[in-house]
């Protein structure tokens, strides 16, 4: 039998990962799944703070009444029937337990909570506990579309294309400011410097991954000063590229702990993790609760900028089996509750 997804989406990459990483592990299941892309924007682009302040008022009491109020916040191309609606971030909670009473289908939301209850959703994810009740669901890692096994097949698929088996690399993943981490020129210069004294000192090729956050100065210096024939670089593709294969290769992975997408994607890949932190940090509570999970979960080790070239990693470096055992016990838990009726 084929289910229905339908992805709810704002057009937000951070978003859509997650919303995908929950698709992927429906899929990983061996469930047949017919993804129906949903893309939304509010009705009046020019009124989307007071529709956001309405739509959420309103998802407090959904009911008949309210839900078709909440539609006519959203400009958007209704489905044929769904059987569950997936989404990522608050601006779609109210839209997402909107459809699913309107169509009754079970649905599927990663988020904070706002004005709406837990209780409307079949599956609420969250990165800590934030309810009593058995459907919100705190996975050990955010919903990503890395794995292990995607990672390893990618890699070894690689290497032997480009006979590099007996090469060591070694990978820096480079966000950017945001979310409360704020770089300046001479922070990422320095990065980059010490990771390659880190890259030489243990006779390792240097890689990089950069993102549309990186500043386009700092990746114009890496393809200057590096080869970068086999890293994955925003600006010059013009686009997110593929790496899977990168988080196999290398056997040791920086990456600046700006994003819990990023960070997500290496620890799924079942390498450790040094997190890469600048000086200034004025992240949200929230979000530094994801890097102390990460921490206690031995999925991270924390790293100054000034450190990168002496980091020592004495520690495991495949937690692969571990990061198996918990995407298991997350996807298990959200069969259980959508095999419910």
């Amino acid at each position: 039998m084929q289910l229905k997804i339908g992805h709810i989406s704002e057009g937000i990459a951070g978003h859509d990962g997650q919303a995908l990483g929950v698709i992927k592990s429906l899929s990983d299941s061996g469930i047949d799944l017919n993804v129906i892309p949903i893309n939304v924007a509010w009705k009046l682009h020019s009124l989307r703070s007071v529709l956001r302040f309405f739509s959420r008022k309103l998802s407090k009491y959904p009911n008949s009444f309210t839900t078709k109020l909440i539609l006519c916040c959203y400009k958007f191309s209704k489905p044929d029937a769904i059987d569950i609606f997936i989404s990522s971030g608050a601006n779609l909670a109210p839209l997402n337990l909107s459809l699913a009473k309107i169509y009754g289908s079970k649905n599927i939301h990663l988020s904070s909570v706002r004005d709406w209850s837990v209780a409307d959703f079949t599956a609420y994810i969250t990165t800590k506990k934030i309810s009593s009740l058995k459907n919100n669901l705190s996975p050990d890692i955010v919903p990503n579309l890395f794995d292990p096994d995607k990672c390893e097949k990618a890699g070894k698929d690689f290497l032997f294309q480009n006979q590099l088996q007996n090469k060591s690399f070694a990978l820096l993943v480079m966000g950017g400011d945001g979310i409360g981490y704020s770089y300046k020129r001479e922070e990422w210069q320095a990065m980059i410097k010490n990771f390659a004294e880190y890259c030489a000192l243990n006779n390792s090729l240097p890689l990089f991954i950069t993102s549309r956050r990186t500043p386009k100065e700092i990746e114009e210096e890496i393809n200057q000063n590096y080869d970068t024939s086999f890293s994955v670089l925003f600006h010059s593709e013009q686009k997110r590229g593929s790496f899977s294969h990168l988080l196999y290769i290398a056997e040791h992975i920086f990456v600046t702990e700006d994003s819990s997408t990023m960070l997500s994607e290496v620890i799924s890949s079942g390498k450790k993790a040094i997190s890469i932190y600048p000086a200034n940090i004025a992240a949200p509570i929230k979000y530094k609760e994801i890097i102390e999970k990460y921490e206690n979960l031995r999925f991270i080790e924390r790293c100054n900028i000034g450190e990168i070239h002496i980091s020592q990693h004495n520690q495991e470096k495949n937690i692969k089996d571990r990061v198996s055992v918990s995407l298991k016990e997350f996807n298990n838990s959200l069969l259980e509750l959508l095999s419910k009726k």
